[in-house]
C-alpha cells in the first residue's frame, strides 16, 4: 500500500509531497525562480577572461555579484544574478 512521503526544501521551504515508492531524494526547482521579482531565471555564461574575475559592479547589478564565475543564472526581467544551485530535498 502506497504511503505519503514528504520533505521541505532547505533553501526556500517549499514542501514536496509524493506517494511512495518514489526516489527518496528529489530536486527543488526554486533555483529557477528569481528571488527579486519571481520571474523564471535564464542560464548565464560568465565572461571567463581573467580581468572579469572581480566583482560585478554598477548600480543595476544585484544578486551574487562578488564572484562572477560562480553565477549560473540571470533574470531576464530585472537583471538579478544568481549562483544558487539545485537543492536536494530528502523525503521521509
Amino acid at each position: 500500500m502506497p504511503r505519503e512521503v514528504r520533505g521541505a526544501c532547505p533553501e526556500c521551504g517549499k514542501e514536496t509531497v509524493r506517494l511512495s515508492p518514489v526516489p527518496l531524494v528529489v530536486v527543488c526547482d526554486c533555483y529557477k525562480t528569481c528571488p527579486s521579482c519571481g520571474s523564471e531565471m535564464a542560464p548565464y555564461t560568465p565572461d571567463l577572461s581573467p580581468s572579469t574575475y572581480g566583482p560585478i559592479e554598477g548600480d543595476a547589478a544585484r544578486g551574487d555579484t562578488e564572484k562572477p564565475v560562480d553565477i549560473l543564472y540571470r533574470c531576464p526581467s530585472c537583471g538579478y544574478y544568481s549562483a544558487q544551485k539545485p537543492v536536494e530535498v530528502t523525503l521521509s
